[in-house]
């Protein structure tokens, strides 16, 4: 993947004009450049051993004809390493490791069995089906990070390699590390981008699935530390732009941030044409992508519908609509009666993991305001009021905690900074707390009693621990015994859980 994705992205960054030598920026490039051409591959082919054959082939091929480009991108990630200090090279070493070996655990979220794995197998088997969400609703929601995936689970050989989101922890992992150092020997502070690492004991219950959440929390992070610079050059309102566009594309609920491009327009009156037309290639994908599968160009919304005969029908979408802005109070009575402050008092009441997050990010959005950053700080205070816009969104769209964790990190790691600065830690002393940080989620899961983070039956059990997950990982699903029966309804053949494990299971059943 690395080598892919590196390649890609070395062209990618030449043809618009953003060359860089940073290797984790082009591999992050790469993958915008994957997901781009895998989408556009998906109305046309199935994404399997001929299409990844073919990607191959060309990432082979950019390498020799960028090679100078590459040789630099190879001699900076080697020269950012060498430049760690021993902890913060252990650090990385742990982050890798783990990531692996927890990527050959049994998936944790289970959104991977309602429809994550199946999305990733239509993928695999077909590309893009017209009318697809008719058969089950959630595919209509496939994310441009599904698409990537299945241009990189290597279907042909194995059914239990999804592990694209331990690779962008990874990457996202030494960009960490590489500005931490880097911002430490300029100026002797601690930047606060390095504090994410605290919470990869949370981070690693989204890595050994393809959560699209994950990319919007990590990459999320690329875009607010660019926002912050003080004077940012052309390339990097470009790259900004891009990230931003990315992740739009991967999960639409991340479009509020987007007010933070168009201050970034207007402040600087440079690169609007730039934005025009980069929108109008991901955005023109998108439509084509939701009008094949749903019938609906601008799904869940059902406005300006395609008609066509695989149209999904309006009645279909307002319930998916109405369990998604109510998820959080479905399992409440008469919760269509509750006002919008009950409803928050009901929210911010919450138990578990759920009420510590809720209430967690309120606390954060009073307590920044306090800190010397915020006050001091006109970017700072734009970027708070646009997060905040942000979490209201999530809030009133549906106020599930994993869409407003890239707001509860970034606001939590700039306190986390603050902190630090203030008790006058030095760089060992950071570097041992990171250290533990880390350390912490490979053992955490199998020490304490999952009961006391949840209440989904489905989240509470540890995961098996085997050393044979060394060489071998466990299959994609948690729910690797499920059986399935074959339905037949018209000229429509389909293979059904036959123990009902939730109403949404699909598990990793055949087409």
């Amino acid at each position: 993947m690395f080598y892919c994705f590196l390649s890609f992205g070395i062209g990618f960054s030449n043809f618009i004009k953003i060359k860089s030598e940073d290797a984790i920026l082009n591999v992050i490039f790469g993958m915008v450049a994957q997901m781009i051409s895998l989408s556009a591959t998906a109305f046309f082919f199935n994404l399997g051993l001929e299409v990844f054959l073919l990607n191959l082939a060309i990432s082979i091929f950019l390498n020799f004809y960028f090679k100078e480009n590459f040789k630099e991108n190879w001699n900076n990630l080697f020269n950012n390493f060498k430049k760690f200090s021993f902890l913060s090279k252990l650090i990385f070493f742990i982050i890798l490791f783990s990531s692996a070996f927890k990527c050959a655990q049994i998936p944790f979220i289970l959104d991977n069995e309602s429809y994550y794995i199946q999305t990733i197998k239509w993928l695999n088997e077909y590309g893009f089906v017209k009318g697809l969400a008719n058969l089950n609703i959630a595919f209509g929601q496939t994310s441009g990070w599904h698409i990537l995936q299945a241009g990189f689970n290597f279907s042909y050989i194995f059914n239990c390699l999804n592990d694209l989101n331990g690779f962008i922890l990874v990457i996202c992992s030494f960009y960490f590390l590489t500005i931490f150092n880097e911002n430490y020997k300029a100026n002797s502070t601690f930047h606060w981008s390095i504090f994410i690492l605290l919470f990869n004991v949370l981070i690693y219950q989204f890595i050994n699935s393809p959560s699209p959440d994950l990319p919007i929390i990590l990459i999320g992070q690329l875009i607010f530390m660019f926002f912050l610079k003080e004077k940012l050059t052309e390339v990097e309102i470009k790259t900004t732009i891009i990230l931003f566009l990315f992740l739009c594309f991967i999960k639409i609920i991340i479009a509020p941030i987007g007010l933070l491009i168009f201050y970034l327009i207007y402040d600087k009156k440079k690169q609007t044409f730039f934005f025009i037309y980069s929108s109008l290639v991901f955005g023109i994908l998108w439509i084509l992508k939701n009008t094949i599968l749903t019938g609906l160009p601008f799904y869940s919304f059902s406005f300006l519908p395609y008609q066509c005969d695989w149209i999904v029908p309006k009645k279909l979408v307002r319930s998916l609509n109405f369990m998604i802005q109510n998820h959080e109070f479905l399992g409440i009575p008469d919760f269509q009666n509750l006002s919008i402050l009950e409803k928050f008092k009901i929210w911010f009441g919450f138990g578990k993991i759920n009420g510590i997050l809720n209430k967690g990010i309120v606390a954060l959005f009073f307590v920044v305001p306090i800190l010397k950053i915020f006050r001091e700080n006109l970017k700072f205070k734009i970027l708070y009021f646009f997060i905040l816009i942000h979490f209201l969104s999530v809030y009133f769209l549906s106020p599930q905690f994993r869409f407003f964790l890239i707001d509860f990190i970034f606001l939590a790691s700039i306190i986390f900074s603050a902190i630090i600065i203030y008790l006058k830690f030095n760089i060992k002393q950071v570097e041992m707390i990171l250290l533990i940080c880390v350390i912490i989620p490979v053992f955490l899961i199998y020490l304490i009693d999952l009961k006391i983070l949840t209440e989904n039956k489905f989240n509470q059990a540890a995961e098996k621990l085997s050393w044979q997950q060394i060489y071998l990982p466990e299959p994609n699903s948690k729910f690797y015994d499920l059986s399935f029966e074959k339905i037949q309804i018209g000229n429509l053949e389909f293979n059904s859980p036959k123990n009902d494990v939730f109403i949404y299971t699909t598990g990793n059943g055949n087409l």
